[in-house]
């Protein structure tokens, strides 16, 4: 099941790269406007992706900025509700902010999203709502075992996957949802794939097109999820969407062999998932 993340934690700013919105090119690329949320996400679906991660990892977006925040988030909700796609909330690092608060903040998912139709379901034999968790796997399951009941009971309604961060990646089975470069769980049910390279902020920089395609192939490959980066993102360089960086300010967004072709790192990932679902139904592949 091909997936991909919604970073709307770092929408509004214009940082020069530019992504393509109703036809024309938006350097600001701002989730409060419904129009182009839904354009990005009808993108996304014509990629061949109908699920989508959105990003709400920081707790301002949920307390002290949750006004400029939350329309990003109810829109992209309204947008595959139209478009009839499926989304799940990424939520923040359980350590930073405490077992309690991102359980307090599951709760408010639980009752406003988790019971919406195109609110993913994990699948695979198991029906709970989906969260992903912003810590590697090994840290979030410690942390979650010694926690008391009541602190973790609205977590403990979802299936959640985590993910490595900046850190040495050791998988456990939890693992494999992102979030830099290229990780799995240890059981390989999920996998993910970006088209930056290194772990921490000091290594970032894009691929090129031939080990793009050597990822995306890779991740198509997990047994369960294949989380394919962010579809747009002025963060970093983890984005594959439709993106013209000729101009941006962010010097890890732009790889000299494919700075020209905003449309180079999309197309691959719409090629590959073609190739993969054409592959599944041929007779000789049964």
């Amino acid at each position: 099941m091909p997936v991909t993340y919604i970073m709307v934690c770092c929408h509004g700013a214009d940082k020069g790269t530019a992504f393509l919105a109703n036809g024309k090119w938006d350097t600001r690329h701002d989730y409060r406007d419904y129009f182009f949320a839904r354009d990005m996400m009808r993108k996304i679906k014509e990629s061949g992706i109908n699920v989508v991660g959105i990003d709400f990892t920081n707790p301002s977006q949920w307390d002290q900025f949750r006004a400029h925040h939350w329309p990003m988030l109810e829109n992209v909700a309204k947008a595959a509700a139209e478009l009839d796609m499926q989304y799940f909330i990424f939520m923040g690092n359980t350590h930073a902010h405490t077992m309690k608060y991102w359980n307090d903040k599951a709760k408010i998912v639980w009752e406003t999203f988790a019971q919406d139709r195109h609110y993913r379901r994990y699948g695979f034999g198991d029906d709970r709502p989906m969260l992903t968790i912003f810590l590697p796997g090994r840290d979030f399951k410690s942390h979650f075992d010694r926690t008391p009941e009541s602190e973790k009971c609205w977590l403990a309604k979802f299936r959640i996957g985590t993910c490595q961060v900046n850190d040495p990646i050791v998988p456990t089975p939890t693992d494999g949802w992102g979030y830099r470069n290229m990780s799995a769980g240890s059981t390989d049910l999920a996998r993910f794939a970006a088209p930056n390279s290194g772990v921490g902020p000091k290594e970032w920089a894009r691929v090129d097109a031939n080990e793009w395609r050597r990822r995306v192939k890779w991740c198509l490959g997990a047994k369960e999820y294949a989380v394919i980066g962010t579809y747009d993102d002025t963060c970093d360089c983890i984005f594959w969407g439709i993106a013209d960086v000729r101009k941006s300010r962010n010097k890890i967004h732009v790889h000299a062999s494919t700075k020209d072709d905003p449309y180079v790192y999309y197309n691959i990932v719409k090629e590959e998932i073609e190739a993969m679902r054409a592959k599944s139904a041929s007779p000789g592949e049964m």
